[in-house]
């Protein structure tokens, strides 16, 4: 059993976070988090975005969880590799815009800016025995995951487990996506990543989450909670309950509970009924995937596909850079997509900076969910 911690939250004051995060973490046995301990603090830093667009991890959560373990004498380190090149140079931008950089600053942690990477060996793998991840994380004593609560085009929700996808370095992670297309596979991988990490501790923000076309092209949304847990699959079953989503919905945690690795959470505070927030838009998420469909030429002519829309496209390239398939080229500075080689992962569109790309569906998928 692990326990989970559910606190009413609206606003991102730091006061109020600090006492209750405090609270939460005091209600937890967290040993590891000791006097001198080098800690890791892993948030969710999809792409350079201001805190008030509600993409990345709100800057208050971070700082107040900083403070917390400085208080408790440990050496915090705040670190995270987003999607595409991986530069000291660029990170610098990637803090500063998300509000890491104050946020440090404040709570008297460090920023990594470190790009160096260790190979490091999975206990017990569901798909992968060997991972490469940031050298600041191998070294470290403990890893803690603040993630964001928000819809995902490939996993149906982003919270805690999916959020240590970040602890792959820059675009390596292009290379797991083609390793793994499909989509248990790659939920499989998360799930090695997880039992790699072994956060000690996973906090999901979900004052303002992410619903619709999330993770980067969805609308925030107030749920008003803080999610506090010594476990980051149940941190996921209260996560995704909130937004409407059960653990059959989720991949990470059905693959989860195929592999006996969900515990049962035991929810201290509020009780989930009371927070959660029953209309929550959900992400467009391949109907194939859902074991709907299972003729495989029909499928092929009702799946659904990325697309761009040309009136915000820049032809920055990013998604040509970014597909694990190699399905998409640049013509007159326009992406178009080979559909017969994409393989649906969306990075496209997760991380296209102006939000110009979309996924398409048939219009029947909502009578089809």
């Amino acid at each position: 059993m692990a326990t989970v911690i559910l606190k009413r939250c609206h606003e991102y004051d730091a006061a109020r976070l600090q006492a209750l995060l405090g609270e939460a973490m005091e209600s937890l046995d967290l040993p590891v988090l000791r006097p001198g301990a080098n800690v890791l603090l892993k948030p969710n830093l999809l792409m350079r975005r201001e805190p008030d667009r509600h993409t990345t991890t709100h800057p208050a959560v971070v700082e107040a969880l900083a403070r917390l373990l400085a208080e408790r004498g440990c050496r915090v380190t705040i670190a995270d590799s987003p999607g595409g090149p991986f530069t000291a140079g660029l990170l610098r931008g990637l803090y500063e815009s998300t509000g890491m950089q104050a946020a440090a600053r404040r709570a008297g942690a460090e920023l990594n800016f470190s790009t160096e990477s260790a190979d490091v060996e999975v206990p017990n793998p569901c798909r992968t025995h060997m991972l490469t991840v940031l050298r600041c994380a191998a070294e470290a004593d403990a890893i803690v995951s603040v993630g964001k609560i928000k819809t995902h085009g490939l996993t149906a929700y982003t919270g805690a487990v999916k959020n240590l996808f970040g602890l792959v370095p820059g675009m390596l992670k292009i290379d797991y996506h083609a390793r793994f297309p499909d989509i248990d596979d790659f939920c499989g991988a998360l799930l090695d990543i997880a039992g790699w990490a072994k956060p000690c501790l996973s906090v999901l923000d979900g004052i303002v989450g992410m619903e619709g076309k999330g993770p980067s092209g969805g609308t925030p949304r107030r749920i008003g909670a803080l999610v506090v847990s010594d476990d980051p699959h149940a941190a996921d079953v209260v996560g995704a309950a909130l937004i409407g989503l059960n653990v059959e919905e989720v991949p990470t945690l059905r693959l989860a509970r195929e592999k006996g690795l969900l515990p049962v959470p035991l929810v201290l505070g509020e009780s989930v009924e009371d927070l959660a927030v029953p209309d929550f838009r959900r992400a467009p998420v391949e109907i194939t995937r859902r074991g709907i469909l299972t003729d495989k030429r029909f499928a092929r002519l009702v799946r659904s596909h990325p697309c761009v829309h040309r009136e915000k496209c820049v032809s920055c390239g990013i998604c040509q850079r970014s597909c694990p398939a190699q399905a998409i080229e640049l013509r007159g500075g326009v992406p178009h997509f080979d559909y017969k080689r994409c393989i649906r992962c969306y990075c496209c569109q997760e991380l296209c900076p102006q939000t110009a790309v979309d996924v398409f569906q048939p219009f029947f998928m909502k009578w089809l969910r």
